[in-house]
């Protein structure tokens, strides 16, 4: 089994201490390697080591840390999201992005048809007018669609990609509903209404692993036709 750092591929001999340290912490069976090796041959891409992972346990937490990684890009921004609401977390998400862009920071978006099926098409003309890119994944519209047409074929990647260096990936969807802090009284308030909130977890990554998620949006973009993407990107 090969690993692969933040400098490229390890050793023979790193890869195997690596594995042989993770393997002897659990039981005398053959089940981790086997694990690894299915997950290698259905991704295609090596493991990596060297990540940084940051939990960020609700969407307060998730949406503060996304808008501190989007005010600070210097490189292009990629999205990709299921749902994403014209709502006061939608639009704020929205004049951030559209900010960068007229920086110069090209932003790239990928939206699933259905999951944004609410929002009225001005909402995202308005970001697409500023220069965003905007790819809406399998057209719900069998009309515009750009490859064969599945109905039930949607994209339910959460996924943030910044710089090229950060990624956020996880359960959590650009709307209000995940506004809820998972302790605050509001959130509280919103239960015992019977108007709950979504209770959602992400992780914020840095290391070789952003360089994969990296590849997996370009992947979705080009099978969704999108226009030709920076090589920064």
């Amino acid at each position: 089994m090969q690993l692969e750092g933040a400098v490229g591929p390890l050793s023979a001999a790193q890869s195997k201490a690596i594995l042989d340290a993770l393997s002897s912490r659990g039981q005398d069976t053959d089940s981790f390697d086997r694990h690894l090796a299915l997950e290698v041959a259905i991704v295609g891409s090596p493991l990596t080591v060297g990540n940084e992972a940051l939990l960020l346990r609700d969407g307060p937490a998730t949406y503060q840390a996304m808008f501190a990684a989007i005010l600070a890009a210097q490189d292009p921004i990629n999205m990709e999201t299921f749902i994403l609401e014209d709502d006061e977390v939608g639009q704020r998400f929205a004049e951030v992005l559209i900010d960068k862009q007229r920086q110069g920071i090209q932003v790239n978006l990928i939206r699933d048809s259905a999951g944004t099926f609410g929002p009225p098409a001005a909402f995202f003309k308005l970001m697409a007018d500023s220069g965003i890119q905007v790819v809406e994944f399998n057209p719900i519209n069998p009309s515009v669609a750009r490859k064969v047409w599945e109905l039930n074929q949607r994209d339910h990647r959460k996924l943030l990609i910044v710089d090229g260096r950060t990624a956020f990936m996880g359960g959590i969807n650009i709307s209000s509903v995940y506004s809820g802090g998972s302790f605050s009284q509001g959130s509280r308030a919103a239960r015992s209404s019977g108007s709950a909130g979504w209770r959602d977890t992400d992780l914020q990554l840095q290391g070789p692993v952003v360089a994969e998620l990296q590849k997996l949006f370009i992947a979705t973009w080009g099978s969704q036709k999108g226009q030709p993407l920076a090589a920064k990107n």
